[in-house]
């Protein structure tokens, strides 16, 4: 049986699933390796998958099709790794319609809806809100952490997303904050990027700033962000958008 260790941290409480571990050891594969994006002067590894995405003003940008998901994917297929970026959304209809990093996901497959499936989202909203769901292959969506509110965010101020994915084992964080850890086994690979959902009759546009991806070895250390407190779990709301 793989044994996994925790080093435990000393950010507080855990609150509504947000993760106290300070340090994940987690199983054995790829070595370092990666990409960076600051968009100021090209776009380089980055294409639509939805949408009219467009470089401009040194970032990477796109105005939400209406009643729709927009996204963007970086190529390649990865497994473990730590991917960021500093994204801000514009628009939105009252703030609460979700934007997500995208990972371990098939760009080439999308709902109706044009969400990637299957895939991982991990997303917030401009109301304060964070969440992760995981998207089957049949578009079918299951909530790994439900919409929970964190005051440090309720604003459409830029903000800094990072995840760490490791075998199973996730950790997602927020302007340096870590939202939430846990495990799933669902997806063990895929492609990297980002979505947004309008909905009419709202505008919106996401900026994305810079992004990176550095892969990790499953066996490697890796220094989670300290974990996030405050957190209150709200009922409501769905894949799309947080609660009202």
């Amino acid at each position: 049986m793989e044994r996994r260790n925790f080093l435990l941290g000393t950010a507080g409480t855990l609150v509504a699933g947000a993760a106290s571990t300070q340090s994940a050891v987690a199983a054995d594969a790829d070595r370092a390796a990666g990409w960076s994006s600051s968009f100021t002067y090209n776009n380089k590894g980055w294409s639509a998958v939805r949408g009219p995405w467009y470089r401009s003003a040194g970032m990477w940008r796109a105005d939400g099709l209406q009643d729709s998901w927009t996204s963007t994917k970086h190529g390649g297929y990865w497994s473990n790794f730590v991917y960021q970026a500093k994204v801000k959304r514009d628009g939105n209809g009252g703030g609460t319609w979700n934007n997500a990093l995208v990972i371990r996901g098939n760009p080439m497959s999308l709902s109706s809806s044009g969400h990637w499936q299957p895939c991982y989202i991990l997303g917030f909203s401009n109301t304060g809100y964070a969440s992760v769901f995981r998207v089957e292959y049949d578009g079918s969506t299951y909530p790994l952490m439900s919409w929970t509110y964190f005051s440090f965010i309720a604003s459409a101020m830029w903000k800094n997303l990072k995840v760490v994915a490791q075998n199973n084992f996730f950790a997602y964080s927020i302007n340096g904050k870590t939202m939430w850890s846990g495990y799933d086994s669902s997806f063990s690979y895929g492609m990297v990027g980002f979505t947004f959902y309008t909905s009419s009759p709202y505008w919106s546009t996401l900026k994305m700033d810079s992004a990176s991806l550095t892969t990790i070895a499953a066996r490697d250390t890796v220094r989670l962000d300290p974990a996030a407190t405050g957190g209150r779990v709200v009922k409501g709301g769905s894949v799309l958008r947080a609660p009202n």
